[in-house]
C-alpha cells in the first residue's frame, strides 16, 4: 500500500511544467491583443475588415478565459498533489488517496481545456488563412 504514492511524484514534475506551458500561451495571447488594439485604434480600420479584426477579438477572448481556466486547474491540481505527498507522509492512507484522485480529475480537466484551447486556436488560424487566400 506504501508503494502508490509514489504515484504523486509523478504529478509532480508534469502539473508545472503543463503550467509553463500555459503561461506561455498566456503571454503569447496578450501580446497579440495588444497588437490587435493597437491596429484597430492606429489606423481606424472600417467596414469589414473592422468586423474581421472584432471576429479575432471575440475567439482571442475565448482563448483567454480557457488559458486562466487552465491555469487554476493546474494550480488547484498542484495543491492536491501536495496534499497527497502531505497526507502519504502522515500516513493518512484516505486521505491521501482522496486528494490523489480529486488531483487527477482536475488536472485531466486542465488538460481537456487545453485541448479545447488549441481546437479555438485552429479556427483563428484558418480565418487568417482564408483572409490570405482572398487577398
Amino acid at each position: 500500500m506504501a508503494n502508490q504514492f509514489w504515484y504523486p511524484l509523478f504529478l509532480f514534475p508534469a502539473i508545472p511544467l503543463m503550467m509553463t506551458t500555459f503561461g506561455a500561451r498566456w503571454i503569447a495571447l496578450s501580446a497579440l491583443i495588444r497588437r490587435t488594439h493597437d491596429q484597430i485604434l492606429a489606423e481606424n480600420i472600417q467596414g469589414k475588415q473592422r468586423i474581421r479584426y472584432l471576429d479575432e477579438l471575440k475567439i482571442l477572448n475565448k482563448r483567454i478565459i480557457l488559458v486562466r481556466l487552465m491555469q487554476t486547474f493546474s494550480a488547484i491540481s498542484f495543491i492536491f498533489n501536495l496534499m497527497t505527498i502531505f497526507f502519504g507522509y502522515l500516513q493518512f492512507i484516505n486521505m491521501a488517496t482522496l486528494c490523489f484522485g480529486i488531483a487527477v480529475v482536475i488536472f485531466t480537466i486542465a488538460i481537456i481545456t487545453f485541448i479545447v484551447e488549441i481546437q479555438i486556436s485552429v479556427i483563428a488560424l484558418k480565418k487568417h488563412l482564408e483572409d490570405l487566400e482572398s487577398a
